[in-house]
């Protein structure tokens, strides 16, 4: 758990970060939103001391990290940022290796742990674990930065605006692999966005910041249906509820039971969210879709069961 007390940072006369209060649950994923200018990146340097903040605290697992060597910390805690930041004279496996190695790990155990992360990642050993990041993709080099960040299976990981440099397309493979990522692994994160779209996918909460100090710390869900003020309301817009909709898949709402005829409409996984299962709806012309789990339909979509979905209490589920 990472508890930020009072949290400031004062470049001149001007507070980047203002009496900062934040509490990041362990095995959750928060993001730091909010527009440029929010102190964003300044809290989460501050979390790895990468900034020593002017007043406050920030306790990991009960410990202030002020008291903590700040090299022995940033080793504890995987960091992951827009440029990616790989040693560009390092291949692939050299890189991802770079903190075990630090660590003292024995090279069986760093080999392991390399081909470990890199499938992860979706990336073959074989195939990457040679080259040299000048040699990558934008988003191949993104995924090999967060098996870097993951290799020494830190409980913390931080990352800042991790997708910003690639390519839309690119993007939202990221985020979705990230998305299945924290499904599995339940690290703390701590992730800086500006991208509303992108925090309401990801975060298990989001954290609205404006000009240093925290507008509300909530779920996707709460910062939709109750806003703390007026910023908070506006910030999001009114089209919340759509974006709140991609946390959602088929198989997490109420379907209608399976009518006759049923079988003749177009069909659907129930894997997908809800949002696709809108696009698709809506790219059919089809009064209802028939969902389908292994190949066998469980029920149906239609507007009615959307609006029933958006009717009720929920955190998010698809991953």
């Amino acid at each position: 758990m990472i508890e930020i007390s009072g949290l400031t940072k004062e470049y001149g006369g001007h507070r980047a970060v203002d009496g900062l209060d934040l509490t990041v649950a362990s095995g959750e994923l928060t993001v730091l939103l909010g527009p440029s200018g929010a102190g964003k990146t300044t809290v989460l340097r501050c979390i790895n001391r990468l900034i020593e903040p002017t007043s406050g605290t920030v306790c990991v697992e009960g410990v202030d990290v002020a008291t903590l060597d700040p090299v022995e910390l940033r080793r504890r805690m995987g960091y992951v940022i827009q440029n990616v930041g790989l040693f560009p004279n390092m291949t692939i496996r050299e890189n991802v290796a770079a903190v075990p190695r630090l660590l003292g790990w024995d090279k069986r155990r760093i080999a392991e742990r390399i081909d470990e992360m890199l499938e992860l990642v979706g990336l073959d050993p074989e195939r990457y674990g040679g080259k040299y990041p000048r040699q990558l993709s934008g988003g191949e080099a993104q995924r090999v930065g967060v098996a870097r960040a993951l290799a020494a299976d830190p409980p913390i990981l931080l990352m800042d605006e991790p997708f910003g440099a690639v390519d839309p397309l690119t993007r939202e493979r990221l985020q979705r692999e990230m998305r299945h990522l924290q499904a599995r692994l339940r690290k703390t994160v701590v992730f800086v966005t500006h991208d509303i779209d992108e925090a309401v996918l990801l975060g298990d909460r989001i954290a609205l910041m404006r000009d240093g100090r925290l507008e509300q710390h909530d779920t996707p869900e709460a910062l939709w249906r109750r806003p703390a003020n007026e910023f908070v309301r506006r910030f999001f817009g009114e089209n919340l509820g759509l974006r709140v909709i991609i946390r959602y898949c088929l198989a997490d709402v109420r379907l209608k039971p399976l009518e006759e005829g049923a079988t003749a409409l177009p069909r659907i996984d129930a894997g997908v969210t809800l949002k696709e299962a809108l696009a698709e709806l809506v790219g059919r012309r089809a009064r209802a879709l028939a969902v389908v789990r292994d190949g066998a339909p469980i029920g149906m979509f239609d507007f009615d069961v959307l609006l029933a979905s958006l009717a009720e209490e929920g955190d998010g589920a698809c991953s």
